[in-house]
């Protein structure tokens, strides 16, 4: 599955519009705060997010050198009025951060955000196993980020807490509240992290060979 989140409003209200084969979206974040309320609805389903306090020894400077992450940036998800799971961001060492969404099926996948260049992506794993990439382009309009989310098919059920996860991380870094800009802004990013043999660069080429960040590649072109 691959599903396209493309920010619509920046400044004063953070919106996006979420596009799939299999459904479509939208997604709030908060207006003036990144520890605001989350919102991705459609005619269907409801998925809220609200930001928890973690306990205040996760606040604890190098507790990771005594094998202790600090688990912060919470937040409890509700599907439709029920709980879900949760988001939190762990910090396991020395440039070793990663994203946890634990859900109350069972399930839990990890989440590496690695910047190389034009793009930052984030590869979502189950155990030791890539099962999705989230590409964001760098380059904005009036700080309006875009986002393509790929998902392995045996995954497809998990989409809108992938898609969730998008807004979530967006909410925290990329989104810009109350600027002034109108203008295009180019940007690159690299980053250092403990955890980047977690991305694989050949992924998407690997399971998407007819797909880049930009849409479908032609194969035919003319000599």
């Amino acid at each position: 599955m691959i599903i396209k989140i493309k920010q619509t409003a920046s400044n004063i209200k953070q919106q996006f519009d979420i596009d799939s084969d299999s459904f479509t979206a939208l997604g709030k974040i908060g207006s003036y705060s990144k520890y605001q309320k989350i919102t991705l609805t459609n005619r269907h389903t409801n998925i809220l997010g609200k930001f928890k306090f973690s306990n205040p020894v996760n606040y604890i400077p190098f507790r990771y050198l005594f094998k202790h992450p600090n688990r912060i940036q919470k937040f409890l998800l509700f599907k439709d009025g029920k709980a879900l799971g949760d988001i939190v961001k762990s910090v396991d060492g020395f440039f070793k951060t990663r994203y946890i969404i634990t859900l109350n099926d069972g399930n839990t996948f990890y989440c590496y955000s690695i910047s190389n260049g034009r793009f930052n992506n984030i590869s979502v794993y189950e155990n030791d196993n890539q099962i999705a990439l989230i590409e964001t382009f760098l380059t904005t309009t009036d700080f309006k980020y875009n986002h393509k989310l790929y998902i392995l098919d045996e995954y497809n059920k998990y989409a809108e807490i992938f898609t969730f996860f998008t807004l979530y991380y967006s909410s925290f870094y990329f989104s810009k509240r109350f600027h002034m800009s109108a203008a295009s802004n180019y940007s690159a990013s690299y980053s250092l992290s403990a955890y980047n043999d977690k991305f694989d660069p050949s992924w998407r080429e690997e399971h998407f060979p007819d797909e880049n960040f930009f849409g479908k590649i032609n194969l035919f072109k003319d000599n």
